[in-house]
């Protein structure tokens, strides 16, 4: 009711503000695609009225909303446009508390990327701050930040002194759910390095009334390191009972199978692990159905701006010609008028041509941002697909090292070994590739029907411009395969010397 109002009275600035709203509002409650729809809407009228602070605080939210897809690269895009603006921007306490949310945002994004270097530079600058309140909550959780920086980056000395100074201050100041989130983050700290003894005396620190964890599940993980196996077991098969996420069902039965190998306990061993692993596929297929949908989205919007645009200018170029009927007819009524009336017909036209070449820029751009999408989508894919195999390959060797006498081994060997081949029918990868370059894959056969389905694969992924490493973790062979298999096609399409296998396939 309140858009309808506002778009009634002409408000644009005011509509903005309601799509951005109605963004945050879908964000909560997990409604990604209305989500990406309302800031798109807003960033549209943002930018069409120059309304410059609802503008970035839109690449705010998107940078939110990509990184609740994990699309962490674009999420700190977004994040690094907002930043600059806020940086420069007037010296109000809005712009100063939104200024320090982006600073924490992008340091955190840094982090989950793995440049944990920019990241500290972030976080340091920030806490350095004479403005930078150390007791209160945010300042807290910015130690917190540190702390987990370390801990990713493997440094858990570093990681373990800075969540203890966040763990200090939230005691002296009462802030029992981050002391708790603290506490939590130290205990898995020391599980990482199997110290177990202060693992647990963290862990007991927890006040377990009031705040929501996994008590069951990391309890038992403490127990697996000190060899508690009966114990460990019972605390896992309970946890696992409960009412919890794919990721963390996930979890917990990978720990159940650590506990059943320990145990010599073979087929439960497999059977944990294989509902691992058919969770693990599901969250995967669930998080790429979700970014091939936003990124369907994303071009239905594209689509739907680039209609706008196509609108907009052609009722311009009407309004110009009924314009210039209209000022004609008066030329010929009023002669001594003319000049005049002739002057200001060709300053209009001359707006109307600027503001023509604007829109069609705005159109190449829109053309680019649906190009990138597509490539996301494709990459995405691939990522997917190598991260399995790669899995799978670690797997098999783990499971090579057994004792080849067992059954169950046997028939885990076998399984492991079904699921690597067909990891490597890369029909999908083909159908991407195909939309992306229409046939390509036709010309490759008629012009060479000596390459084998395989070796077409390769030309692909060169066509990709993947590197020898990401061919071979999709494929599941070692680099060297992959650049003997390059350089075996290459005689076959008897390419000179002086062209490479990628400098050939452009040509195509």
């Amino acid at each position: 009711m309140l858009l309808d109002r506002s778009r009634g009275e002409g408000y644009e600035e005011i509509r903005g503000k309601i799509y951005l709203k109605l963004s945050v509002y879908y964000r909560k409650k997990k409604m990604i695609d209305s989500a990406f729809y309302n800031i798109n809407k807003a960033m549209f009228i943002c930018r069409e009225n120059d309304f410059k602070p609802g503008l970035h605080y839109s690449y705010l939210s998107l940078g939110n909303l990509y990184g609740e897809l994990q699309n962490y690269e674009k999420s700190l895009e977004y994040f690094l446009k907002a930043y600059d603006f806020y940086k420069k921007g007037k010296d109000t306490e809005r712009f100063k508390n939104v200024l320090q949310v982006l600073t924490i945002n992008i340091a955190s994004t840094y982090s989950l990327l793995g440049d944990y270097e920019k990241a500290r530079t972030y976080y340091y600058n920030h806490i350095n701050d004479p403005l930078f309140d150390k007791k209160s909550r945010y300042g807290i959780q910015l130690y917190q930040n540190i702390g987990t920086n370390y801990k990713r980056e493997g440094d858990y000395d570093n990681a373990v002194l800075w969540l203890k100074k966040g763990l200090e201050s939230a005691i002296k100041n009462n802030y029992s759910t981050i002391k708790n989130d603290i506490l939590l983050d130290l205990c898995k700290t020391f599980l990482i390095q199997n110290k177990n003894k202060e693992a647990k005396y963290f862990y007991d620190r927890i006040d377990t009334e009031t705040y929501n964890w996994d008590k069951d599940y990391y309890l038992g993980v403490i127990y697996l390191g000190m060899n508690r196996l009966k114990v460990a077991e019972s605390l896992l098969r309970q946890n696992v009972k409960g009412k919890q996420s794919a990721l963390k069902r996930m979890n917990t039965f990978l720990k159940l199978s650590e506990v059943y190998s320990k145990r010599q306990m073979w087929e439960k061993a497999f059977n944990s692990k294989e509902r691992y692993y058919r969770i693990k596929d599901s969250i995967g297929i669930e998080r790429n159905k979700s970014v091939i949908k936003n990124n369907e989205l994303g071009f239905k919007l594209i689509e739907e701006e680039m209609s706008n645009k196509q609108l907009e200018t052609d009722n311009k170029l009407l309004q110009s010609k009924n314009r210039i009927q209209f000022y004609v007819l008066i030329g010929v009524v009023i002669f001594s008028f003319g000049g005049v009336f002739c002057f200001f017909l060709l300053i209009k036209n001359l707006r109307i041509n600027k503001k023509l070449k604007e829109l069609k820029k705005v159109e190449r751009e829109l053309l680019e941002d649906k190009v990138q999408l597509r490539e996301n989508e494709l990459n995405m894919t691939l990522i997917a697909i190598s991260n399995r195999q790669k899995m799978l390959s670690e797997i098999k060797k783990e499971v090579n090292q057994l004792s080849n006498k067992d059954s169950q081994v046997k028939k885990l060997r076998n399984k492991i070994n079904t699921l690597i081949i067909n990891g490597n029918n890369l029909t999908a990868i083909s159908d991407r590739i195909e939309s992306r370059y229409p046939g390509m894959v036709t010309k490759l056969r008629d012009m060479y029907p000596n390459l084998s389905d395989t070796e077409i694969k390769y030309c692909l992924f060169v066509k990709l411009n993947l590197s020898t490493k990401e061919t071979a973790n999709i494929l599941g062979v070692t680099p060297d395969t992959v650049k003997t298999s390059r350089s075996r096609i290459k005689k076959k399409m008897n390419i000179p010397e002086s062209l490479t296998l990628g400098m050939y396939l452009e040509q195509l």
